[in-house]
């Protein structure tokens, strides 16, 4: 293991490359930026500010110090991502991140929105949700194109055509033949190809396109413009140019449109300067830039005092064009196949909770929904879980779809508590999953010092991991194997194993899990049809459901044998039922926040730039699997798939009837 004053010493010999030469300021610098106070932004005002940022060569140098310290010391992936083939339906080539760090520390570099850029590119390189740096000063605005796409099946073939066009010329499911002068779907695949979001490229393809998510605040779906028409990060250009063929024309449409542009927060700058101290530069004790308006839950769901999951920075602050309901024009698309119902089937509401919508379909009254929204169950989550399922009951139904499209994260626990709710006759012992972490000599010094520090970290459900006092650091919040309840020593830190990954060798934990928790009794659950019989349950999902709701997914489906269907991606090809499942998430400022609870000096220093900054710390294993569950392809791939359409892309009642009709006939 390498020390930290040789690393340190390795990484400022690598830094010490970095050019001193800052980039000459445009005249107005962050100015006219300034000015427009977050309207009417053009692509030129944010281009000039970033440019007029000089090279910080001592910012770069602790950047690189700091995570390179994060990387090889805490995540606990690092060595498991070195793997040269991946199971399918992943494709993903391995990944060294601490060598591409150390090789960005030996480039010159003059600009510093481009070094900035090249970390952010090579940990999303890692292709995994939790793993991120996303300095404020770079990803401070967000790119919206008012074009749309989706790649449905008509007739047996899939192209990209138009989903969305929020300027209203009607060009919804005109076919896009080319982007920026190259073919339009290979343009789309490239930048899916970027994204951070999954192992798998047909997941990465869903995320890169349009589709629809519950917004609890709308209380109905709306429509997600997809990360190609949706930037953090400058884009190359300051248009995109389509070529379309709209109905049975063969006439090409040539459309030029410039980006939609809002500020991610209300920041607050004049120049420059002010931007580098009130955007960039992390301010002194670690407060946000903007106190009182910023509101950094908008960028990631992680907070010291609540839960371990991290959300999809672009997914929060969507200029409100990209998040309106689907135009009513788009209910008959010009080029929808004939034999597809005219109108969208109807569902009825049942009941909306803090992480779930219950649904009841019209025409098919003895199917129930489930919307997972997010993994945000608590205690006080439980009781409108159970009277939900009653109604459903008393309403007639039957069978129930799990809708996990576009699920999003949140309590790692969740999982094994959710299925409770449909499997509850198993032991406590058959409600975890096996799961370890990194040790390093300063982690096993923290855990002595913070073992027992828990302020009450759980819920009375188990799945409220809080990051108070010790965090994932403090033993006696995770359950001992051996002795068949929670460890009363610190014993998990100290009796350690050794394992070589792909010819590296790091110190794990033995194997642990979360707090077992077991739902207090409910009696009606015998009387439901769907209890302990996966034959009256269904999964839907587009591979997009993170983090937590993958957990959902992976205990009904793996190990309660409930079968999934796939929807969107490549036609013909497979398609995982979730993103990625790690089994615990922190940012730098949780992390650090552990060594001060132990009156410890972190082993490292928050980076300068403020951001998101996040590693996963803790891996789950299926049983009988010696490889991580976030690697483990196998487990991944739907039962059936299903493809886009005109109809089912626009309206989820659609695809829930195409679903009930395929499970139950």
């Amino acid at each position: 293991m390498v020390s930290l004053s040789i690393k340190t010493l390795i990484l400022s010999l690598s830094v010490a490359s970095l050019a001193t030469t800052s980039l000459a300021a445009p005249s107005n610098g962050c100015s006219d930026l300034a000015v427009k106070q977050g309207v009417n932004i053009t692509y030129a005002d944010v281009a000039q500010c970033y440019a007029s940022i000089p090279f910080n060569k001592e910012a770069a140098r602790a950047t690189l110090d700091s995570l390179t310290t994060i990387f090889d010391e805490y995540y606990v992936s690092r060595d498991t991502e070195l793997s040269p083939r991946l199971a399918k339906p992943f494709q993903s080539d391995p990944v060294d991140i601490v060598a591409k760090l150390k090789k960005i520390g030996r480039t010159r570099y003059t600009s510093d929105r481009q070094f900035h850029t090249d970390v952010y590119e090579a940990v999303e390189s890692l292709h995994d949700g939790h793993a991120a740096y996303a300095p404020y000063c770079y990803v401070a605005y967000m790119f919206v194109q008012p074009i749309s796409m989706y790649a449905p099946v008509i007739n047996g073939k899939q192209e990209l055509k138009v989903y969305k066009d929020n300027k209203g010329r009607k060009y919804e499911d005109c076919t896009v033949t080319k982007i920026d002068g190259k073919n339009g779907m290979a343009q789309v695949k490239k930048r899916a190809s970027f994204l951070m979001n999954s192992k798998d490229p047909n997941v990465r393809l869903n995320e890169a396109l349009a589709s629809m998510a519950y917004k609890p605040d709308a209380g109905d779906f709306v429509a997600y413009p997809g990360q190609f028409a949706l930037r953090n990060l400058l884009p190359e250009r300051a248009t995109v140019r389509y070529e379309l063929q709209c109905g049975g024309s063969k006439k090409k449409v040539i459309v030029e449109d410039e980006w939609a542009i809002s500020p991610q927060m209300p920041w607050q700058f004049t120049d420059t300067e002010s931007y580098i101290k009130n955007v960039c530069l992390a301010p002194a004790g670690g407060a946000d830039a903007s106190a009182g308006s910023l509101r950094k839950r908008d960028l990631v769901s992680i907070s010291s005092d609540r839960h371990d999951e991290i959300y999809a920075l672009n997914k929060r602050a969507l200029d409100a064009q990209a998040t309106s309901p689907p135009s009513p024009s788009v209910t008959t698309p010009p080029v929808a196949n004939p034999t597809l119902p005219p109108v969208y089937p109807e569902a009825i509401k049942i009941a909306a909770g803090n992480s779930t919508v219950f649904y009841q379909l019209k025409d098919r009254p003895t199917v129930g929904v489930i919307v997972f929204v997010a993994a945000m169950i608590d205690f006080n989550d439980i009781d409108f879980h159970y009277k939900s399922l009653e109604t459903l009951y008393q309403k007639g139904v039957t069978d129930i779809i799990i809708d996990i499209v576009s699920g999003d994260g949140g309590y790692a626990n969740v999982g094994p508590d959710f299925a409770q709710f449909f499997f509850p006759n198993k032991g406590p012992l058959d409600k975890l999953i096996k799961m370890n972490l990194r040790v390093t000599p300063a982690i096993q010094q923290l855990s002595t010092k913070v073992f027992k520090s828990s302020d009450g970290g759980y819920s009375q459900m188990g799945n409220m991991f809080s990051l108070q006092g010790g965090g994932f650091y403090d033993s006696s919040r995770f359950f001992d194997y051996a002795n068949n309840r929670l460890y009363t020593d610190n014993s998990l830190y100290t009796d350690t194993v050794t394992e070589t990954r792909n010819g590296r060798k790091a110190v794990y934990t033995k194997m642990t899990a979360y707090k077992p928790a077991t739902h207090p009794v409910n009696t009606n659950l015998a009387k439901y049809p769907w209890t302990n019989n996966p034959s009256r349950l269904r999964i839907v999902t587009d591979g997009r459901c993170l983090s937590a709701c993958a957990n959902v997914a992976y205990y009904l489906a793996d190990q309660y044998k409930v079968l999934t269907y796939g929807i969107g991606g490549t036609n013909g090809q497979p398609l995982s039922k979730y993103q990625y499942a790690a089994a615990g998430a922190v940012t730098q400022e949780g992390l650090v926040g552990m060594f001060v609870s132990g009156n410890m000096t972190s082993p490292f220093k928050p980076t300068p730039y403020q951001g998101i900054v996040s590693v996963v710390l803790a891996e789950f294993f299926a049983p009988g699997s010696k490889i991580p569950l976030e690697f483990d392809g196998v487990r991944y791939a739907t039962d059936y798939r299903m493809d886009y359409d005109p109809i089912n892309a626009r309206s989820r009642e659609a695809m829930w009837t195409q679903v009930a009709k395929a499970a139950w006939k």
